[in-house]
């Protein structure tokens, strides 16, 4: 397994393999962080929801649907669904979707997380993955410590 380093923000953390490194991303307002061999990265972007009347869970559905809208509208690829997951307490809303090419080995895992006002987008992905559950094997620790948190000034 490998070690890993704590990437932190003042809105989120994440643990990611030491050999990762941050790499310029075309993305506007997104951080992309990219294994040495270049097989596999992640995207994370944040919002502030202010004065917004619907729920956590309801900001989070809004953009599953963009997630999942992008893997139907992809040209050439043919995204399957493989799992799906949402976890709510007070504090902090989960979602999640894992979308799956086989005929490209690519593999998309989002996990949205709200805890409003802040929403935090990220996107983890297997650019070669021929056996998905070592993929899901691989990144599980990786996605599982994504989480807001909210440093003290």
């Amino acid at each position: 397994m490998s070690d890993f380093d704590t990437i932190s923000t003042e809105t989120w953390r994440v643990h990611i393999p030491s050999d990762w490194s941050e790499r310029e991303c075309s993305t506007r307002g997104s951080i992309y962080f990219e294994s040495a061999d270049g097989s596999k990265g992640a995207y994370f972007s944040t919002w502030r929801f202010e004065d917004d009347p619907r729920s956590a869970i309801e900001i989070l559905e809004s953009f599953r649907r963009v997630e999942v809208r992008s893997f139907t509208e992809m040209e050439g690829r043919t995204w399957q669904p493989v799992d799906e997951w949402t976890t709510a307490n007070p504090e902090l809303t989960v979602l999640g979707v894992d979308y799956l090419d086989r005929e490209h080995n690519y593999r998309i895992a989002c996990k949205l997380l709200a805890g409003l006002p802040w929403v935090v987008r990220s996107s983890f992905h297997d650019y070669d993955c021929s056996d998905y559950d070592s993929s899901k094997q691989f990144f599980r620790p990786i996605i599982e410590s994504v989480t807001i948190h909210h440093e003290v000034a």
